[in-house]
């Protein structure tokens, strides 16, 4: 296979979504929750990402982007057949994988998400986007769950301001200009193990941890291939199908953990995508 290119398997798809999961996600643009991997398929990721944290140290918050190029294990996860034929389903046969992305919050940090569209800033264009957010730890209604505005992907963009405050996990604390009512909106909750997928355009947050375990998020961004990075040069993984367009440059799985090739190519990515997140 060419370098660069995922597991591209073609035809029937084992975990493919069901039609009226599919027509859920159209219509609410977000679907959720989707068993994905066993208790202890997820404390096996948990101990593996747990002790990545710990051999980096104050680095790693710096280093966890797109940790798929960098440690085996990750790249086993965000290719996993059971990840990938769901996004497959609402995205067509032919996906890239853009980055990928951890959302921690520590218990009672005080830490949240503004409510927010992703499309606002990613630079992504058309929108055939979709999110996966796996659960690594339990993300109960205590622990700061996404909360979605259905149907909201259906409308428009809203401008974004940006308030870079302390406790928000967004890049620049971006907020959303328009007036929602909680009462709209409908919140997510995941177990450990399961998932939830999101449209690219669709107006949602989370609320703070008040729960006393950690709530870790392994947030994963799929783009059909046809997508283009309008403000420059950016990089992704073929996760299925094959890519014809060419708009990103395409990276190999690791061969070894935390190799040099692999951190120079890590390194490349991630420095890439926070130019181009940070970019008006």
């Amino acid at each position: 296979s060419k370098s660069g290119q995922g597991g591209c398997i073609l035809g029937h798809m084992e975990y493919a979504l069901t039609q009226p999961q599919t027509e859920q996600y159209g219509r609410d643009g977000y679907l959720s929750p989707l068993n994905i991997f066993s208790e202890a398929e997820v404390r096996a990721f948990r101990t593996a990402f747990e002790r990545f944290e710990r051999s980096h140290g104050d680095l790693a918050a710096g280093l966890r982007t797109d940790l798929h190029l960098l440690e085996k294990w990750a790249w086993q996860a965000v290719t996993d057949r059971r990840v990938i034929d769901p996004v497959v389903s609402v995205l067509g046969e032919n996906v890239l994988l853009w980055s990928m992305n951890w959302f921690i919050k520590e218990a009672h940090d005080g830490k949240y998400v503004s409510m927010h569209q992703d499309a606002n800033y990613w630079g992504l264009e058309p929108h055939d986007i979709c999110t996966a957010w796996i659960a690594v730890s339990d993300a109960t209604p205590a622990a700061g769950p996404m909360f979605f505005l259905p149907g909201s992907h259906r409308g428009e963009l809203y401008k974004h301001e940006n308030t870079f405050a302390q406790d928000n996990l967004l890049t620049r604390g971006q907020v959303a200009q328009t007036d929602v009512n909680d009462d709209d909106t409908k919140l997510a909750p995941l177990n450990a193990g399961q998932m939830s997928l999101h449209h690219v355009r669709i107006l949602h947050g989370s609320d703070a941890n008040s729960s006393s375990d950690r709530r870790i998020g392994m947030v994963l961004r799929f783009c059909a291939t046809h997508v283009r990075q309008t403000k420059g040069a950016d990089t992704a993984v073929l996760v299925n199908g094959v890519d014809s367009y060419g708009n990103f440059d395409l990276l190999p799985q690791p061969s070894e953990d935390n190799g040099q090739q692999e951190q120079r190519r890590h390194e490349d990515a991630v420095q890439k995508m926070s130019r181009l997140i940070m970019m008006d």
